[in-house]
């Protein structure tokens, strides 16, 4: 039996990196081969780099994840389909700024490229933009979850 493949919103990587929680998830997740990996994530985890090691670790982690296949990159049809989706939110909930929200919609259409369950602790962005997202008939799955609900290792 095949299991789907795991993409980590950056809101799971930065506890983890910090070595508070989701250890036994993510790891698990990298042991069995499902986890994938999103250039959007990637770049939010380099923005929060505090030193030159940081950068450095996150250097070795893309090198790891693009070797194995694992690095998932918004193509231009994703871009585009952004775009689309968040011209769509405002014109049927009110006006929001594109950059506050184009990297969760980007993350969330990485995952769906890549067949891959998106997991994050950012339940009300990620499920209102998955729901336009089914709607605009892009097959994606969500899975929301909180700190202390996985026994960690």
């Amino acid at each position: 039996m095949t299991r789907s493949p795991l993409l980590f919103d950056t809101s799971l990587y930065i506890p983890y990196l910090r070595g508070e929680a989701y250890s036994a998830l993510i790891e698990g997740a990298v042991q069995t081969g499902q986890v994938r990996l999103s250039s959007v994530v990637l770049a939010e985890l380099y923005a929060g780099t505090r030193s030159a090691r940081d950068k450095t670790d996150l250097d070795l982690v893309l090198q790891a994840y693009r070797a194995l296949g694992f690095l998932v990159v918004p193509s231009e049809h994703d871009w585009a389909r952004a775009g689309q989706l968040i011209r769509r939110y405002s014109r049927l909930y009110g006006a929001v700024e594109p950059r506050d929200h184009m990297n969760d919609v980007l993350i969330l259409l990485s995952g769906a490229s890549a067949k891959a369950e998106v997991i994050t602790e950012n339940a009300a962005h990620f499920t209102r933009w998955a729901a336009l997202l089914r709607r605009m008939r892009v097959a994606v799955r969500v899975r929301t979850v909180r700190r202390g609900q996985y026994r960690e290792a």
